[in-house]
């Protein structure tokens, strides 16, 4: 398949449908919407179900339908990342190919006292017969790694101490590091606009671009919404939903907007 051009701005939303959108995931994606309209470009929406015990049936319409009534329009087709098993399919062939990415029978449960799996099976499966995941050789791939952050700077990390992440799940799920990667080239995404919490996976998508032959998009990490506690403001936490009423959506844009350090105008 032919990479589109990297010429013009194109930015993405992507959220996973495990929920509503609440007021973490509208600073995000306002974040980027912003982004891609001063730029005069292009803003897409790509639904990340790659995942579908996660993905509640109706949570995708949810999300769709909390972007437009907050006036976040986004340009041509929705994106849906379970459609794009054959992408994925051929890109974990080719880091095969390359001595990337090997079988792995370990489960969680084996390696929990590590900081980062040991990389046991990088050599041969410890389990033959049982199922494996595939994971990234994060030891074989470019080292380090580096990109200018548009909000942090200068970044420099080395993959291989955040561990061999998984591609391909032992059930045959998509694993979100190599999904991204694939969505973000075929997409021509050039500019990403994500959280904070996000940055420490980048190693890995860079990793991944380069491996691959993909064009390497420039990267915006926003501050992080959190609550009184400090704790990211999340899904898991049961952040409340955005608001679904004219009077408050515009109260809620206000203060996301004060979260991105604008200075919106009161009335």
């Amino acid at each position: 398949m032919l990479m589109p051009s990297f010429t013009a701005y194109r930015g993405r939303f992507a959220p996973t449908p495990s929920g509503p959108l609440h007021m973490g995931s509208l600073v995000a994606a306002l974040g980027s919407y912003l982004d891609a309209r001063a730029a005069q470009g292009e803003w897409l929406v790509r639904i990340e179900n790659i995942d579908p015990p996660r993905c509640p049936l109706g949570a995708a319409d949810t999300i769709l339908h909390q972007l437009e009534a907050f006036g976040l329009h986004w340009d041509g087709n929705i994106s849906w990342q379970h459609q794009q098993g054959e992408a994925y399919a051929q890109a974990l062939e080719k880091l095969k190919a390359q001595g990337l990415a090997y079988p792995c029978s370990c489960s969680r449960k084996q390696w929990r006292d590590h900081a980062i799996y040991p990389g046991w099976c990088r050599n041969g499966v410890q389990a033959p017969g049982q199922p494996v995941a595939w994971r990234l050789r994060s030891d074989l791939g470019q080292r380090p790694v580096n990109w200018q952050d548009r909000l942090f700077g200068s970044q420099t990390h080395d993959p291989a101490e955040y561990g061999d992440v998984v591609l391909q799940r032992k059930d045959g799920l998509w694993a979100y590091q190599l999904a991204v990667v694939v969505d973000d080239a075929h997409q021509g995404i050039t500019d990403v606009v994500r959280g904070i919490d996000l940055l420490d996976n980048t190693p890995w998508q860079r990793q991944l671009q380069v491996a691959l032959g993909y064009p390497q998009p420039r990267y915006l990490h926003l501050p992080l919404v959190v609550t009184q506690e400090g704790q990211k403001l999340s899904k898991q936490n049961l952040a409340p939903a955005l608001a679904d009423n004219t009077h408050a959506i515009r109260q809620q844009l206000f203060k996301a907007l004060q979260l991105l350090d604008q200075s919106p105008p009161s009335s």
